[in-house]
This record gives C-alpha cells, structure tokens and sequence, in this order.
C-alpha cells in the first residue's frame, strides 16, 4: 500500500511530515549493536607507538631546552616549534605526533615541562625542539 496522504485535512495539521532524519533518531535506542559506532570511530584514528629516540636527539633536545632556559631567564621572548608524542586515551602506549609553533611562555624544571602558547609538554614527550 502507499503512503496516505493527507492534505489539508485535520492530521496533516497537527502531525506535519518528518523529515528522514528526525525519523531515523526514533528509532535509534533501538540499535541492536549499542556503542558500536563509538567503538569503530576510535579503529578508524591512525595511532602508532612512541619512538625511542637515539642519544644524539636527546642531546639535542637538551641542549635546545638549556638554550630557551638561559633566553628566558634573561627575559628574552623565545619562539619555539616543537613536535611531541600525544598518548591516545583508549588505546595505551600508542598515540599521535603532533606539531606546536609559537612563543615559550614557560619551562618548568623540576615537573619538566614546557609551555607553549599555554599548551604544557612533558620533557619526555618532546620528539623535536627548534627555538629561535
């Protein structure tokens, strides 16, 4: 059978058709796999493990962290651009890298961290340092 239709009539008043999409969020509590659309999004990001790095990127990354230490200490505005490992909350020990460019605001010694444009990186997260 088709649809009836009602125009102008006393139903048509008071139960306007509904768009597909409204439509479609009735019937989704009725879902038979709940949380599976959740679960499928978190297969779809791309993560990896962090990178161990070698003794020449560490003696790099310390050497430019005691540069902006020594620039920042004597007042001195210092622009940055560091790469850092971004844990994946779901998936443990993997995650992304990620890029920030701007002014060191801050760098916390004794917690080992460093802000950027107010964004706190862990020393042992840093990947790639470059400071100006």
């Amino acid at each position: 059978m088709e649809r009836p239709e009602h125009k102008g009539d006393d139903f048509s008043i008071r139960h306007p058709k509904m768009r597909r999409q409204d439509r479609a969020k009735i019937f989704a509590p009725f879902a038979a796999l709940s949380g599976h659309s959740d679960r499928a999004k978190t297969r779809e990001r791309i993560t990896r493990g962090k990178a161990e790095l070698s003794e020449n990127s560490v003696d790099e990354i310390n050497t430019a962290l005691q540069i902006i230490v020594r620039r920042l200490s004597a007042n001195e505005r210092v622009k940055a651009e560091v790469t850092y490992f971004e844990p994946d909350g779901e998936r443990k020990g993997e995650g992304s890298y990620k890029s920030v460019s701007g002014y060191a605001d801050k760098i916390d010694t004794y917690n080992k961290s460093i802000r950027i444009n107010g964004l706190k990186i862990d020393f042992d997260r840093i990947y790639y340092i470059f400071a100006e």
